[in-house]
Formats: C-alpha cells, sequence, structure tokens
C-alpha cells in the first residue's frame, strides 16, 4: 500500500470504540446511493468479455497461459530470517517473543526504509531492508507466525487524497497492517503511524484478499517501469484470487488504457462498476477515457455522476476544505467543513481545521471548541503534539 514516506515503526494496542455514520471504502469510496443524481445513462452497446479481458489478448495479440501467472512466495522465510527468529527470546511464550521481535526492530537489529513502489516478498524485504505497508506487513506477518504468535493482515481504510491532474489514470491502493491478538489484547503492528488512525474503519482480511492486493500493488508497480507483460501476470493473478473486487478490475482497465486499448480498457472499468456501483475511481477514469474519444454525452454522465459521490463523501469535502484554508478563502473552508462534519463528525481532523479556520475569521469561541473536540477524538499522542506545534505557532504568530 501507498502511504506517506516513514522509516519507524508504529506498534499500538487499542480497543475499538467509536461509532460510525458510514462505512468508508479508501480510494474511490463513496457514502451515498446515486438516486437520482444525474440524468438517465446515455446509451451504451459494449457487452463485457471478461474472458477477453483476462486472456490478456489486446495487448499482446495472443491469450496468456495461465501456466504464465506469477507464483510469489508471498510469507516464505530465508534461511538468515530463520536464524534470526531462532534466537529471539526462544525460551518464552509467543506473545513474549513477539514483544522481543518488535524491540529488536525498533533497535534496528534488522530495519526496513520505506519505499512506496516496493512490494515485495516477506523474504525479499527483509533481505534488501525496504519495503512498502504491504511490504513490511507482509514480513511482519510471516516473521509473528513464525514465532508460534497469530497474526493476521488488518486493511485500514486510509481516506483517499484526490489530484487536479486532468490526464491521470486513477488506480487503487489501500494500506495494509498487521494485528496480533492474544488474550492480553490486540495488538496493530504499522509502518507509519499517521497512516493508522483508530477512527478509521478496518476488517481483517483473509491470506487471499492479502495476496491479491500483494499482486495488485505488483502490477501497477511494473505498469510504472513500463514492464506492460509482467504487469499483466501480476494483476491477472490478482484477478484469479478475486474476481469480484471493483478494485482489481478498475487496476486492469488503467493497464489497458495506458497501452492505448481503450475498449478493452472501457469494458475493465464498466465490470468494476457492475461489481460496485459506486466505484468512482471506475467513473472518473470512463470520464476522461469517453472525453478522450469525443463521447462527450457519455464523458458528462460519469463525471457527474463521480462528483455526485464525491460532493457526498465527507473526506473529499475535507481536502476541498484543506485546499480553501491554504489559498486564504477561510469562508469557502467552513462552508466546505460544515458539510464533512455533518456527514462524519468523528475525524478530529475536520474538527482541528474547523477550529484553525474559525480562528482566522476571528470566532475564537467557536475555535476553542473545535480544538477541544479534536483533541478529545485522538488519542494518537502523534496528532496530539502535531496539534500543539501548531497551536504555538498560531499563537506567536509571523
Amino acid at each position: 500500500m501507498k502511504t506517506p514516506q516513514n522509516s519507524g515503526l508504529a506498534v499500538k494496542k487499542w480497543s475499538l470504540r467509536f461509532t460510525q455514520r458510514w462505512k468508508a471504502f479508501g480510494l474511490g469510496l463513496c457514502i451515498a446511493a446515486l438516486g437520482g443524481c444525474a440524468s438517465s445513462a446515455p446509451e451504451q452497446h459494449a457487452s463485457i468479455d471478461t474472458g477477453w479481458l483476462l486472456s490478456g489478448a489486446a495487448i499482446f495479440g495472443e491469450p496468456l497461459s495461465p501456466e504464465a501467472l506469477p507464483e510469489d512466495d508471498i510469507l516464505g522465510l530465508q534461511p538468515q530470517m530463520r536464524a534470526y527468529l531462532a534466537q529471539v527470546a526462544p525460551d518464552a511464550n509467543p506473545r513474549q517473543r513477539l514483544q522481543a521481535l518488535l524491540r529488536g526492530f525498533e533497535q534496528r537489529d534488522f530495519t526496513v526504509e520505506y519505499r512506496a513502489d516496493q512490494t515485495l516478498t516477506a523474504a525479499e524485504t527483509y533481505q534488501q531492508g525496504v519495503g512498502n505497508c504491504m511490504a513490511f506487513t507482509v514480513m511482519m506477518v510471516a516473521m509473528t507466525r513464525a514465532l508460534g504468535a497469530e497474526a493476521y493482515f488488518n486493511q485500514v481504510e486510509v481516506p483517499p487524497v484526490w489530484g487536479h491532474d486532468e490526464e491521470q489514470t486513477f488506480v487503487v491502493y489501500r494500506h495494509i497492517n498487521m494485528v496480533s491478538e492474544s488474550p492480553r489484547g490486540r495488538r496493530v503492528v504499522d509502518f507509519n503511524l499517521a497512516a493508522y488512525d483508530p477512527v478509521y474503519d478496518q476488517r481483517e482480511l483473509t491470506d487471499t484478499e492479502a495476496f491479491a492486493q500483494y499482486y495488485s500493488n505488483r502490477g501497477l508497480e511494473l505498469m510504472q517501469q513500463s514492464e506492460m507483460r509482467e504487469a499483466f501476470r501480476y494483476l491477472r493473478k490478482a484477478l484469479s484470487l478475486r474476481p469480484g473486487d471493483g478494485d482489481l478490475w478498475a487496476n486492469l482497465g488503467a493497464l489497458y488504457s495506458r497501452n492505448q486499448e481503450f475498449a478493452a480498457a472501457e469494458q475493465s472499468y464498466l465490470q468494476a462498476l457492475q461489481l460496485d456501483g459506486r466505484h468512482t475511481i471506475a467513473m472518473s477514469n470512463l470520464e476522461r477515457l469517453y472525453r478522450k474519444q469525443q463521447q462527450l454525452e457519455l464523458a458528462d454522465y460519469y463525471a457527474e455522476k463521480a462528483r455526485y459521490h464525491r460532493e457526498r463523501n465527507p473526506y473529499y469535502l475535507y481536502y476541498q476544505a484543506r485546499n480553501a484554508y491554504e489559498h486564504g478563502d477561510f469562508k469557502s473552508a467552513k462552508r466546505q467543513l460544515k458539510r464533512a462534519i455533518w456527514q462524519y463528525e468523528d475525524d478530529h481532523r475536520f474538527h482541528f481545521l474547523m477550529g484553525l479556520t474559525s480562528y482566522r475569521l476571528g470566532d475564537l469561541e467557536d475555535s476553542k471548541t473545535y480544538f477541544s473536540q479534536a483533541f478529545s477524538l485522538t488519542d494518537s499522542p502523534g496528532a496530539q503534539r502535531a496539534y500543539n506545534q501548531k497551536l504555538q505557532l498560531l499563537i506567536d504568530g509571523p
């Protein structure tokens, strides 16, 4: 998963105690039913031939053999890793051995430097000392299980970030960390504490679900490197594990679009929408594809459909508010934040930005109320320190 750069380890024990008014769906998340948001869809004649899409014939001129799909040893341990684990508190129970393993990482017995574009196996991550959150989590799950402790993959629905590049084809990544549960509690191990917050929706993944995301990540990285045959192999492998995952079909569409195979890209995006009718990434990519082909009626339809969902997404409203605040348009920022908080009131960042905005507008009492709410909603020492620093800078002035 792509996350902001951070080379440290975040380990947190917590109890999940929060209420949610909606369920986030990560990049491309959406929270409202479409229900009359736009005019009826223009007539489309593209029937979806999933067999053709999965064959790769549109790019390579011939179907890819199923035997050509990758079989990475994702959780395999190399001898060096086994030797290290053998001396990690060998006489202790599994929970104590896990604690010793985490202390060893903190003391730099082994290290991993964050690299956003490095989705690696457990052995590769350990050997090379680099990786993204997926690579780090794969390594930690493998090592934790080898110690005899329970460990599973945990998907955290980190809010999306929207860009303004009209030529961009959007793809879907998700944030993954590790959870280990024992009678003593629930331990979360995360590469980047800034990307993890108990306020976000999250769920346990099966190994198959996590492996599908691993192969999808690798496919997208290979696509960025213009290794198109390898990229297709990895994306195809992901879909063989999770054929009903709309995110994976949207990513396959991005690969086809990158290779100028627009008919296949269109069908891939439509398949993503057939599986998830609120998949805004697929909508946005269809809008770009149709606009490029001068099919303006279809382009406008999907642009409006995507806009409808985004503007009912509190994180999109927060993004818009933050942009307005940074440009000094505090009234617009406040309007957007009011809508965001009405949609979802439990994210401390919404309240802190509203506190800053109210302060800039001279509403000092309101700003105190929102700052207080922001602090009450986060138990992250890092977030609280950052907020205190920002408030001090605000008080000190330029």
